[in-house]
């Protein structure tokens, strides 16, 4: 990635981010509500068999609130472990013995790792959108790089409104989304 993108990814980050961090433990659960309700109603999910959460962190939309919904019908839930430069994901239940890992994100201590297939759903967050769904992530690369190598998996991703720009700064190795979920849209 040349110097001057990776500048303005890190400058719109920067900024977007700022403004997720100023929520309000209100709004994001509101706004949290209706994108986990959306994202219910998507077909990816009804198909899915395996389905990918992350740990919300920084008032991230709090896909939390999908775990029991999920579990009730009958979906095998998984959530990520970064090991060096590589995300996995691993299987998360009641039960799973969760410890702060990379970052200071919960990930599992020792659970069985998904092999993803089609009838995996991984639902991925990032910090700035484009109405293209072009993503900017946290600048690790780790969705970039498990997306693409897990290819038959579909993913979709879920931000706030104010994510979402027309245009972003997006780079060949930069991940797209099947769709992306705000409180108000699907691109």
């Amino acid at each position: 990635m040349n110097d001057r993108l990776f500048e303005e990814k890190k400058q719109l980050r920067r900024q977007i981010l700022d403004k997720r961090r100023a929520m309000d433990e209100q709004a994001v659960r509101e706004k949290s509500d209706v994108i986990c309700e959306k994202l219910l109603k998507e077909p990816a999910l009804a198909e899915a068999d395996k389905v990918c959460l992350y740990m919300p962190i920084n008032n991230e939309v709090d896909v939390s609130l999908l775990v029991e919904r999920l579990r009730s019908l009958g979906k095998k839930l998984y959530i990520p472990k970064i090991g060096g430069h590589n995300m996995h994901f691993h299987v998360y239940e009641d039960d799973t013995a969760l410890a702060p890992g990379s970052f200071g994100i919960l990930e599992p201590v020792d659970s069985e790792m998904l092999t993803a297939d089609e009838k995996t759903l991984i639902i991925a967050p990032g910090a700035v959108f484009s109405k293209d769904r072009d993503r900017i992530g946290y600048g690790g690369g780790y969705y970039d790089r498990y997306i693409k190598k897990h290819s038959d998996a579909k993913t979709i991703a879920v931000c706030y409104e104010f994510q979402v720009m027309d245009k972003i700064p997006a780079g060949a190795n930069d991940m797209r989304p099947l769709k992306l979920i705000t409180e108000e849209n699907t691109y």
